[in-house]
């Protein structure tokens, strides 16, 4: 059984990857992110860090699709999603290993220098391609990544957030609310 912060993650999720506001995920959802990521980023379609992120993304999808595409109509209803992660055909473990190497390229793409950080900038740049304009919930985000108040979040501050995003199970958790600004 779910949890209710589980639910509300997999909400979220959902909402983060429905970029076009139909209730469904599909392929174009994905692609769509992948663009704004790579515009947003400054960043040319065809380069190495944006077709690694498009090609990671393309994993998650086929996971997620394979999983929860119940009627296989190539897309993914809120429904179906649910039920998949209710169901366990779409496991936590299994999902967050297939977003942790998304979120690595992510982390990749945003960290423009190579220095191996990101500041709040990059890290808002990344939420508005995904269609989180509110800049306060990336500010507290990056505030809730950045455990050593440094002003910068390395890969691993960016990981753990990702993991406690698909893991928590309560709202102490890391990364329970990496997507809501609370």
């Amino acid at each position: 059984m779910l949890t209710p912060m589980q639910i509300e993650n997999i909400s979220r999720v959902f909402a983060m990857i429905d970029l076009s506001g139909n209730d469904k995920i599909t392929w174009n959802d994905f692609e769509t992110l992948t663009q704004g990521i790579a515009s947003e980023l400054g960043l040319a379609p065809d380069s190495t860090e944006i077709e690694g992120l498009l090609a990671a993304y393309k994993d998650v999808w086929d996971y997620i699709s394979g999983a929860a595409d119940l009627d296989q109509d190539g897309a993914v209803t809120k429904a179906e999603f649910e039920k998949a992660h209710a169901t366990q055909a779409v496991t936590a473990g299994v999902l967050l290993d297939k977003w942790q190497v998304a979120a690595d390229r992510c982390f990749d793409a945003a960290d423009r220098d190579s220095d191996g950080y990101i500041d709040e900038e990059a890290l808002a740049s990344v939420y508005r391609a995904g269609g989180i304009a509110d800049r306060q919930v990336a500010a507290a985000a990056f505030q809730a990544m950045d455990v050593n108040t440094n002003g910068r979040v390395d890969k691993t501050e960016f990981s753990a957030s990702v993991r406690g995003l698909f893991l928590a199970v309560d709202e102490s958790m890391k990364g329970a609310h990496m997507l809501s600004g609370s």
